[in-house]
């Protein structure tokens, strides 16, 4: 029966029912009885593959991923997805100005020539505009008008957040122009640790749901640390959480409780999770469309308002 009671539960998700989900208003009480909207964002970067009889290294083309999570003033949870190609090594509609900003991009040259080029692949149109058009293609599909869209965006490292600010944060403000937006930009490969002292003295694992937010010196953009989950063999990874747009509709403790609720909604996990679920959705698509070997990914249409990629 448990078998058979895992099968519903993905047959459900699948076709965009949520077998748990969160109570918006008790985690943040500003937005009782209105509409929201959650998009997660994340981009898939293909590994090199190496080529012996042309001795170059290729490199597919990377895949991104949008996810909206439409949050009625009922409570109801509805979804979008979408997906588009960008070239080789760059960031969802931010261009790294050198290699060295994509970090997350693994080199696989042990034991091949590293004088060998690298081959770069593309898509033959690079599409513009392509978060606005999403945000506003999920509002038609859902005929429903957020009035706050709340962006959980993941992959983006320190030097390409002004990038992100002038290009993304501005086609989330215009997709709804009447909508309050808040951007946030999800950083979870960072070496920053939190320990706390117990009562008989001993150094442990922060509790999951610990925020911190005060004295981190950061000067260009407000910023928390948020510990998702609990870890008992090593020390615990928090994830940094970095403000690029805020028009104050949700508190910032509000945020901070929401985003934590967010991480336990997950449908393919019962305890938390990382990430805000819209995000983990979005990493989850993008590496599923970015595996295949298919010359030209896309969605059917039928499968934009379902998580068929869980």
């Amino acid at each position: 029966m448990t078998i058979v009671g895992n099968l519903m539960k993905q047959i459900l998700n699948k076709h965009g029912i949520l077998c748990w989900w969160a109570d918006i208003p008790k985690c943040a009480p500003s937005l009782r009885n209105k509409s929201l909207m959650l998009v997660g964002i994340d981009v898939y970067h293909a590994k090199k593959r190496f080529l012996d009889k042309q001795n170059v290294y290729v490199q597919r083309r990377s895949i991104g991923a949008f996810i909206a999570v439409l949050i009625q003033e009922t409570g109801g949870y509805r979804t979008s997805c979408h997906i588009y190609e960008v070239e080789a090594r760059q960031e969802l509609l931010c261009k790294a100005d050198s290699e060295s900003d994509t970090s997350s991009v693994k080199s696989q040259d042990s034991g091949k020539s590293s004088a060998a080029p690298t081959i770069l692949e593309g898509p033959e149109i690079t599409q513009k505009n392509t978060l606005q058009d999403f945000i506003v293609r999920s509002c038609k599909e859902h005929e429903m008008t957020p009035a706050q869209i709340i962006v959980y965006r993941d992959g983006v490292g320190d030097s390409q957040l002004e990038a992100v600010r002038t290009t993304e944060v501005l086609q989330a403000k215009n997709a709804v122009r009447e909508a309050k937006l808040i951007y946030t930009v999800v950083q979870k490969r960072i070496h920053t640790r939190f320990f706390v002292r117990k009562s008989d003295g001993m150094v442990g694992n922060p509790a999951p749901g610990t925020i911190v937010d005060k004295d981190l010196g950061s000067e260009d953009y407000p910023d928390f640390y948020l510990i998702p989950t609990k870890c008992s063999l090593s020390t615990v990874k928090p994830v940094h959480y970095i403000i690029m747009h805020n028009d104050n509709f949700v508190p910032l403790k509000e945020l901070q409780a929401l985003t934590y609720a967010m991480c336990h909604v997950y449908p393919n996990w019962t305890d938390s999770i990382k990430l805000p679920f819209p995000t983990q959705l979005a990493h989850k698509l993008a590496f599923l469309m970015g595996e295949s070997q298919i010359t030209k990914p896309e969605i059917h249409k039928d499968l934009f308002k379902t998580y068929f990629y869980l």
